[in-house]
């Protein structure tokens, strides 16, 4: 299948990406009262897109030539209005049976659903993982997020955001304690990966069981 073939590979790299960029979001736990999801997920995207822009940033994490010129074309795009916003729901149990830990035992719900929710969180960087190790390098510099309490959310959700003339975001929504969501941030680098309706991207995530609608932009 299309999305398990390199699923192992990616597993210890993803939860190491994880790890590095959960201590570079920002933690400020910002009451999210007065904005939706979908707000959230435009702020976490325009902090990217300074990123991307910003030289001294990028020079800080790499100086390949070849990784520099992917982020300069990401950096040319135009984030400020999507086009369309998708939210896509994974089912837990295919979750893990695609990461080929759907027998685990002996292990707490809390490691469970801690696996889960960085399983999930990774679900993009397994996909740029099939553009290539310089665009897979160059999401990652450009990885950021922020965390932010708003108890009505209760399940981990991802909105992809479709633009114009840029590449396709998605930001992953994952609910902890508490009302806690942490939001991150992940540019589309692969080319085959299509986003023009629902059909399509329930087409591309149909080995997870994802369930994919549109969001209301208004």
């Amino acid at each position: 299948m299309r999305v398990k073939r390199l699923m192992s590979m990616f597993l210890v790299i993803i939860m190491t990406i994880s790890l590095c960029a959960c201590g570079e979001n920002n933690a400020s736990g910002n009451s999210a009262s007065d904005k939706s999801l979908y707000e959230q997920g435009l702020g976490v995207i325009a902090l990217m897109a300074e990123a991307a822009q910003a030289e001294e940033y990028v020079g800080a994490y790499t100086g390949n030539p070849e990784i520099m010129e992917i982020i300069q074309n990401v950096a040319a795009g135009d984030y400020t209005t999507p086009t369309a916003v998708y939210s896509l729901s994974v089912n837990d149990e295919v979750l893990l049976s695609m990461l080929g830990l759907e027998n685990l035992k002996g292990i707490s719900a809390e490691l469970k659903e801690n696996l889960l929710s960085r399983s999930f969180g990774s679900l993009i960087t397994q996909i740029n993982g099939y553009a290539g190790v310089n665009n897979l390098a160059a999401s990652s510099v450009l990885t950021l997020g922020k965390s932010f309490v708003d108890s009505s959310i209760t399940e981990d959700v991802i909105y992809i955001y479709t633009f114009e003339n840029a590449f396709p975001v998605a930001v992953s929504f994952t609910v902890g304690e508490n009302g806690a969501v942490s939001a991150g941030g992940n540019f589309i680098m692969y080319e085959e990966f299509t986003c023009g309706s629902v059909a399509e991207v329930q087409e591309f995530f149909s080995e997870f069981g994802a369930v994919v609608a549109e969001v209301d932009l208004k």
